[in-house]
C-alpha cells in the first residue's frame, strides 16, 4: 500500500529499495546501496535517502571494526612487550592481563556488530514503513544534500 510522504505517494518498490539498502549488511555489503543509489539518484528522493545513509553507516561500521582491531593490535603488542620487559620470571600476570583483553576485546566486538545488525535491521523496517528515520550523526547531512539540492 502506497503512503503519502511529502507531495506524492511512495511505491513500494521505493520502499523496498530502502529496507534492502539498510538490511544489506546482510545481504550484500556496500555495493547494494551504491547500486541502489546509482538507479535512483534522479527518480525518488525516498530510495537515494535510504541508499546513502546506508551507505555511509557501512564505511562507518567497517571503519570502526578496523580501528578497534588496530588499537587493540597494538595495545596487545605494547603490553606484551612491557610484560615482557619487566618480567623475566616467566609472565604470568602478562598472560593473566592478555586474557582479560581478549575478553574484553570479543566482548565489544560482539556487542558493536550485533547492535548494528539491530540497528540495521530497524532502520530497514522503518524505511519499508515510509518514514524517514535519520541516523545520528549522519542523517542530516544526507536528508540536506538528497532534499534541500532537488
Amino acid at each position: 500500500m502506497n503512503q503519502p510522504t511529502g507531495s506524492y505517494y511512495l511505491k513500494d518498490e521505493e520502499k523496498l529499495m530502502g529496507l534492502f539498502s539498510h538490511l544489506s549488511l546482510f545481504l550484500g555489503g556496500i555495493i547494494l546501496p551504491i547500486v541502489f543509489w546509482i538507479i535512483n539518484k534522479d527518480k525518488s528522493k525516498f530510495a537515494t535517502f535510504h541508499a546513502l545513509q546506508a551507505l555511509f553507516f557501512h564505511i562507518a561500521y567497517i571503519a570502526v571494526i578496523f580501528v578497534f582491531i588496530f588499537v587493540f593490535a597494538i595495545g596487545g603488542v605494547g603490553i606484551s612487550l612491557l610484560a615482557g620487559l619487566g618480567n623475566h620470571s616467566g609472565g604470568g600476570a602478562a598472560g593473566g592481563l592478555f586474557v582479560i583483553i581478549m575478553i574484553a576485546f570479543y566482548a565489544f566486538l560482539f556487542i558493536y556488530i550485533f547492535g548494528c545488525m539491530g540497528y540495521a535491521i530497524y532502520m530497514g523496517i522503518k524505511a519499508y514503513q515510509g518514514e524517514l528515520k535519520k541516523y545520528p550523526v549522519i542523517g542530516n547531512m544526507v536528508y540536506n544534500k538528497v532534499y534541500k539540492n532537488y
